[in-house]
């Protein structure tokens, strides 16, 4: 009965190796195998180390790599002939623009969508604006507050993001920026966590 136990021991020792090592990169820890003896407490400790994020710059880096694939989410959505139907003029509406023309000046932008800044700049108006870019900018806001409302989760967890969770919880911060894009800032105050950290 004893062997019997200890063979149940190593066994479930064995899979708790085996889950950890596949929701850890390789690139994070060197070697995968755990000595047997070792305790579900140092394994939890080690797991835990590794998945803890690094402060200081990396926070910020990632806050703009959830921004840059915000970015890119919206200006593809707006290409794409799903949003076609949004783009259409609704009641109330003094200017018109086509969907052709809408999907022209979105192509022409998509390389430089990539941060706050222009992503604002294509929400805001601005004094020096075409009469073409006045009708396509609150069209395009109108556009991207219906991919943030409905096809964003859908999005995230079909793509290839790396934390799909994080970019969920930022899905309402994005969406009252477009909805707003006066006060368009960034998605965390990173200058004031960096000065907590020092202190």
């Amino acid at each position: 009965m004893r062997i019997l136990k200890k063979k149940v021991a190593m066994a479930n020792l064995r899979r708790q190796q085996l889950q950890a090592a596949q929701s850890l990169s390789i690139f994070e820890i060197p070697t995968l195998s755990f000595p047997l003896k070792q305790d579900q407490n140092s394994l939890a400790e080690l797991k835990q180390e590794v998945q803890t994020p690094k402060r200081g710059r990396r926070k910020c880096a990632f806050g703009n790599n959830i921004m840059k694939n915000y970015c890119r989410a919206l200006v593809n959505f707006g290409i794409s002939p799903m949003a076609e139907p949004y783009v259409k003029q609704e009641e109330g509406e003094t200017t018109i623009i086509s969907p052709e023309t809408f999907r022209s000046i979105l192509n022409s932008k998509k390389k430089k969508v990539n941060c706050i800044k222009t992503l604002r700049a294509l929400l805001l108006n601005d004094g020096r604006d075409s009469k073409e870019m006045r009708a396509f900018k609150p069209v395009f806001q109108r556009v991207c507050i219906v991919f943030l409302k409905f096809f964003c989760a859908n999005w995230i967890f079909n793509s290839k993001v790396a934390d799909k969770m994080k970019h969920l919880k930022y899905r309402g911060k994005m969406l009252r920026r477009v909805q707003n894009p006066q006060y368009f800032t960034y998605l965390e105050d990173f200058s004031q966590k960096s000065h907590s950290d020092e202190n």
